[in-house]
């Protein structure tokens, strides 16, 4: 659901996600309203947030790839899979969740904050998720990165990454392109 970004900070409970996301925010006034650059990024503004940030960016083929990953990140998906693609990383099953987020956020752009549930290999219950993905540009001002933070609501399930992911939250904030 598409929502107005004044809202967005308000939705946030996880500091983590404010931090990161107040940054952002902060980076996109700054720039007057549009896509702030990658190359802004201070993750000294949301250290809280680090071991669960992750970065994707859309190459000149058009496939996304993993850029930079936290501690958390590379521990859920059991390897660092940075420099891979998400077709690499993702079963079949999760690639169509995957690309329609990496995809609208990119090519809207807009931040998604999502509430899901995630199921794994080796947990029979799902794993709560929460995520936020934010846009970012490159030093053309074309918006090519993704810029995100998920926080897994349970330690259980880490080591192989998501079987099927399902969608309880999916809410959009559109955003004024770089």
């Amino acid at each position: 659901m598409d929502r107005p970004l004044s809202e967005l900070l308000a939705r946030l409970t996880l500091p983590g996600h404010r931090a990161a996301t107040q940054h952002w925010l902060d980076l996109y006034s700054a720039a007057g309203h549009r896509v702030p650059a990658l190359r802004d990024l201070d993750p000294l503004r949301f250290p809280a947030a680090l071991p669960d940030i992750w970065i994707v960016n859309r190459e000149p083929d058009d496939r996304f790839r993993f850029h930079l990953l936290g501690q958390n990140m590379i521990d859920w998906h059991g390897s660092n899979p940075k420099g891979l693609s998400l077709e690499d990383i993702y079963p079949p099953a999760m690639l169509p969740v995957v690309t329609a987020l990496v995809r609208r956020v990119t090519e809207q752009p807009a931040i998604s904050f999502q509430q899901a549930q995630s199921l794994t290999r080796n947990r029979s219950l799902p794993v709560p998720i929460e995520r936020i993905a934010l846009p970012l540009a490159d030093a053309q001002g074309r918006v090519r990165h993704l810029f995100g933070v998920t926080v897994f609501m349970t330690r259980e399930g880490h080591g192989s990454g998501p079987l099927r992911t399902e969608l309880q939250v999916d809410d959009w904030y559109p955003v004024a392109a770089a």
